[in-house]
């Protein structure tokens, strides 16, 4: 499942400007993000809305290749924090596999976080277990939706990555508790 998940997530470059509330007739400085995404069915990359908020530019780069390719936002659901990205480029489709959603997981179930941390270039693979599962609120969409607990530790530049269930993606990594300790 690993392997598959390999050759089905990108790491997610943007550049953004967001609105200034103080001034609002010009933007803030640019400044530059970086996230996951991973591959479902129809050519898509599912990420985190937060990951492409306020987006002006955004590129995407397969595991293990150098080449980065323009990336355009069709969709964004701040709510939830989702957003869909899709890749106009033939060549980036090449050995690309897609990832499919599976079921909410039970307690204590193992999963694997897959992504693109920072503090490396490289995919990253952390490993859990479920710890809870119930409603909690949303950071960036400041909404109440359920969310997956789990003990593996995710860090800025996870967003947007698949948690693993086997081979079906069972959530989306997007937020840490910033009190706790390995809680994703």
């Amino acid at each position: 499942a690993i392997e598959l998940a390999m050759d089905s997530v990108v790491k997610i470059f943007t550049v953004s400007s967001s609105p200034s509330y103080f001034l609002p007739w010009q933007n803030k400085s640019q400044r530059e993000t970086m996230g996951s995404g991973f591959v479902i069915s129809g050519r898509r990359i599912l990420t985190n809305a937060h990951v492409v908020a306020d987006h002006t530019f955004t590129l995407v780069r397969k595991h293990g290749s150098p080449t980065k390719y323009r990336a355009e936002v069709q969709a964004v659901g701040h709510e939830c924090d989702l957003a869909i990205l899709t890749v106009a480029s033939e060549e980036f489709w090449e050995g690309m596999n897609f990832l499919e959603l599976g079921d909410i997981p039970f307690l204590q179930e193992a999963v694997s976080v897959v992504g693109y941390p920072q503090g490396g270039d490289n995919i990253s693979v952390t490993k859990g277990v479920v710890s809870r599962v119930e409603p909690t609120q949303y950071v960036h969409g400041a909404t109440q939706l359920l969310a997956i607990q789990i003990d593996a530790a995710i860090n800025p530049g996870n967003s947007g990555g698949p948690a693993l269930l086997g081979d079906r993606v069972v959530g989306v990594a997007f937020q840490n508790l910033s009190n706790a300790e390995n809680i994703g």
